[in-house]
């Protein structure tokens, strides 16, 4: 068996595909041929490799899709505007695709996975940089924000050890209403809270104490569940998480393990 023709196979063998009388010759040559055989194994890999770089579409992508196939043009495809190839419906490129590999069913298939590689490397590789971006420039608000309090005379606008003081201060001046706890049996004194601005929102920074260690906690409102990251910040350790509805950012000079015990207690 040619190799060009062993190739164009190789695909529906480790598919399962492949008609019984042709599944000996195929596997056969791919066993005795190190080209082949080499060929064979990458798409093995890369098949193996495929379910574990799978991503969650973001939410509402589906809707997106639903409400841009409506308002696609109805009139004949001869009238339209042309378009550039970026445009071209997925059934006319794989057509293009069926043509330029002479229809040949298995050749089209590895194409197409790994294009989908590709696609799904650009999409991981994209999606991470966006999510590093984001919380980058958040770490950068806070520590921003927290610094700028320790260099004024009051760190805070209400300042009270008393729940009942606090909680009720931010009504009105916030669209949300905050989680404020009285922690001092746990050893972190409240001290008051005030308003800041992080991410591009007005937020509630809860200031606590534990010892002679300030502690600014930042909460807004989230959609997304979380669970515990710690980072640094020039010298300052840095704890964010979500739950319950709510984003938390804690920063503080605090040791990191002491930082840690504070998003079970809020």
């Amino acid at each position: 068996m040619r190799c060009d023709h062993a190739r164009e196979r190789i695909g529906a063998l480790i598919d399962g595909e492949l008609p019984v009388r042709q599944h000996r010759g195929v596997a056969d040559h791919a066993d005795t041929c190190p080209a082949c055989a080499r060929y064979r194994d990458e798409l093995r890999n890369l098949s193996a490799r495929l379910p574990a770089a799978r991503m969650r579409a973001p939410q509402g992508l589906a809707q997106r899709i639903q409400a841009r196939l409506a308002v696609e043009p109805s009139q004949p495809e001869e009238l339209a505007t042309p378009r550039p190839a970026s445009w071209l419906p997925a059934a006319k490129i794989a057509a293009a695709f069926a043509a330029m590999t002479g229809g040949r069913v298995p050749a089209l298939r590895q194409v197409a996975v790994l294009l989908m590689a590709c696609v799904v490397s650009a999409l991981a590789t994209w999606w991470t940089m966006q999510a590093a971006g984001v919380r980058q420039d958040i770490t950068r608000d806070v520590l921003a924000a927290h610094v700028r309090s320790l260099l004024q005379d009051k760190t805070v606008q209400v300042a009270s050890n008393d729940t009942h003081n606090v909680k009720p201060w931010f009504a009105g001046r916030l669209e949300f209403t905050p989680v404020v706890k009285d922690l001092s049996a746990e050893g972190y004194q409240l001290v008051g809270g005030r308003l800041d601005y992080v991410g591009g929102r007005r937020v509630a920074a809860l200031v606590y104490k534990k010892r002679l260690h300030q502690i600014s906690v930042f909460i807004w409102p989230s959609g997304n569940e979380a669970a515990l990251k710690l980072d640094t910040a020039e010298g300052y350790n840095v704890a964010s998480w979500s739950r319950g509805g709510m984003a938390f950012w804690a920063i503080s000079d605090l040791n990191a393990g002491e930082l840690r015990d504070l998003p079970s207690l809020l």
